[in-house]
């Protein structure tokens, strides 16, 4: 598969921060639109059948043309009268792509090393505290329809959104003909918008250009048995050595968008496990994607997917 960097200005508010599934839904949706319903069922299918035609990771932060990626979770080490601050290298949640590399590369195999790496960019000034997002609490009214305020059943409230800063996207493509119909969608998600609240404006982003992202491009297609994942993943039964491991997780329960106009239904999906991005993991035995594209629900005939397969980055040499 051939990789691509889409560099992404958000200009608006964002429920939280966009994940793999939040994008992949909002494609979805804009791939109805533009294509048709059919087509879409035939789109699914393929993620369905484990054949998918392409990947998507996370949205991740960036500073003009400087990528950064989660920081790698790796085997913890400490050492004795180690002068390393361990308090602020806490803080740090993304890396640059030359660290990402090294890791990639073998060159550095534990949390110890990775921070000892980090400590010295940030000393030299290599490396910055990147704070790809900020919280915000926002008023909102709900009003009596029998006052028309917010007196009576009505109330005044607060919702807490996110402000994100300039990020990008990356996808694994099949073919170019999945290319060009994923560059056709991208230009109407931008009219659309990615995840909650949209109604009211939420979501707004302007996309670039597909650029090839060929600096990671063997690391994703040449595969080993251990991988750092750029987007959280519903794990597998029995694939993975999860004492050699490294990874974090959470749990996740989405609303069903409103698009089918579904009444009197639980607009909510199952409670599904996630392997966080950053996360690395040893398998098994190889196959050709991990993660999983499970079916949230079923409501009169309508299947209901959730998004969970990983964006991996292998490392050379495999097993560690």
């Amino acid at each position: 598969m051939k990789l691509y960097k889409i560099d992404i200005t958000p200009y608006s508010l964002f429920r939280d921060i966009p994940s793999s599934y939040t994008v992949f839904g909002g494609l979805c949706w804009a791939y109805l639109i533009l294509y048709g319903e059919d087509k879409l069922y035939n789109l699914l299918s393929q993620f369905e059948n484990n054949n998918p035609p392409f990947l998507l990771s996370s949205l991740l932060p960036r500073e003009e043309k400087n990528y950064y990626f989660p920081k790698p979770n790796l085997k913890a080490e400490r050492k004795e009268n180690s002068d390393l601050d361990h308090k602020s290298l806490k803080k740090i949640n993304y890396v640059d792509l030359d660290t990402v590399i090294q890791v990639l590369d073998g060159k550095i195999k534990t949390e110890y090393e990775l921070n000892q790496l980090l400590q010295q960019k940030l000393k030299e000034g290599k490396l910055k505290k990147i704070s790809f997002l900020s919280k915000e609490s926002l008023p909102h009214a709900s009003i009596d329809r029998l006052y028309g305020t917010t007196q009576g059943s009505g109330t005044l409230f607060f919702d807490e959104s996110v402000s994100i800063g300039e990020s990008f996207l990356i996808v694994a493509v099949r073919d170019d003909e999945v290319k060009k119909e994923l560059e056709a969608i991208v230009k109407l998600l931008q009219d659309i918008g990615i995840g909650g609240n949209r109604s009211i404006g939420f979501g707004k982003v302007k996309f670039g250009e597909f650029e090839n992202f060929t600096q990671i491009e063997n690391y994703f297609n040449q595969k080993t048995d251990i991988f750092i994942t750029l987007s959280p993943l519903i794990p597998e039964p029995f694939t993975y050595d999860l004492q050699n491991s490294y990874y974090e997780y959470f749990t996740f329960r989405g609303a069903i968008d409103n698009n089918y106009n579904f009444q009197n239904v639980d607009i909510w999906k199952e409670k599904i496990l996630y392997l966080k991005e950053g996360s690395t993991l040893k398998v098994k035995s190889q196959k050709n994607f991990y993660g999983s594209f499970l079916t949230a629900k079923n409501i009169n005939g309508v299947k209901i997917f959730q998004y969970g397969l990983a964006f991996p980055l292998y490392i050379k040499g495999g097993t560690q």
